[in-house]
């Protein structure tokens, strides 16, 4: 009986929220101080955040719970969840703000080279390559294997990671099966809200989970990057061009066109970042979130 309480409500919550975020994770390194000096931008529930040239952060969209009104200071990366963002700033340290159990939570405290903002948990990565999580989601959260990591990634119900051996692991709901990925090496992974996806090393992407309206059917052809939002996928070919394919209902799923860097899948609504470093949005703009400064 709690199972099925505990599966209806987090239907309920899929049904409402955003998974993983598109943020581009970088590489692991032994940790610096560095401030990036290259834009990146992350796609939210229905905000989108960026960190410009410089390291400073700038957010739009919907801010009912301040999700997007950054702190000051200088950031290397930044990821937009739910109802909160987080970022790690250039000493290496977390932040975060919004709203949700993500934010009210004890951040774990020493370096980090990337973090994710799921629904209501985020996941980071130190530098040793151990991933932290904090936050809560639907369903308790379980913690993410021990083991080394490259990337991680944060979803609505579970989260994902790539280990150093190129294995994806999952830990979580594991509702809708985004909790067992297939087998094989991935070079990274990103987690929606019913459903998830990887580069190969081939270039090539695979999904697993829901495959309502196709999200999890990727087409064919390499790829560099990838990301799950909530109905849809986007993914940036080895050419530069962005396509994306799953539910278009918004026009989340018709990019423009011209050469991108990087792309992120939200829930109604992706952005992408040009070469140019300009960034360009598509889908639904009901609270500004497509529309940048």
């Amino acid at each position: 009986m709690r199972r099925a309480l505990v599966v209806g409500l987090t239907a309920v919550l899929l049904a409402m929220s955003l998974a993983a975020c598109g943020e581009s994770q970088p590489e692991r390194s032994a940790g610096s101080g560095d401030v990036a000096t290259a834009p990146s931008v992350s796609v939210g529930f229905h905000h989108t955040c960026m960190v410009v040239a410089g390291g400073d952060v700038t957010c739009w969209g919907n801010n009912l719970y301040g999700m997007a009104t950054p702190p000051r200071g200088k950031f290397v990366s930044v990821s937009a969840g739910g109802t909160h963002s987080c970022g790690v700033r250039a000493s290496g340290t977390l932040a975060c703000w919004g709203f949700g159990n993500a934010v009210n939570a004890t951040l774990p405290a020493g370096e980090f080279v990337s973090v994710s903002s799921g629904f209501d948990h985020s996941c980071a990565l130190r530098p040793s390559g151990t991933v932290a999580c904090w936050g809560r989601v639907a369903v308790d959260q379980d913690p993410p294997p021990a083991g080394e990591y490259i990337s991680v990634d944060g979803g609505t119900s579970e989260s994902c990671g790539v280990k150093i051996d190129g294995a994806v692991i999952c830990w979580g709901s594991e509702i809708f099966g985004v909790g067992t990925p297939p087998a094989g090496k991935f070079v990274s992974v990103s987690v929606g809200a019913v459903h998830a996806c990887g580069v190969r090393p081939s270039g090539t992407v695979a999904c697993w989970g829901a495959d309502a309206d196709g999200r999890s059917t990727p087409p064919t052809g390499k790829f560099v990057s990838v990301s799950a939002g909530g109905g849809h996928t986007c993914g940036l070919r080895t050419n530069g061009t962005v396509v994306c394919w799953g539910v278009d209902e918004h026009g989340q799923a018709t990019p423009p066109e011209g050469e991108f860097v990087s792309v992120g899948a939200g829930f109604h609504h992706s952005c992408g970042m040009r070469s140019s470093g300009t960034v360009a949005c598509w889908g639904s703009d009901e609270y500004g979130q497509s529309t940048p400064p």
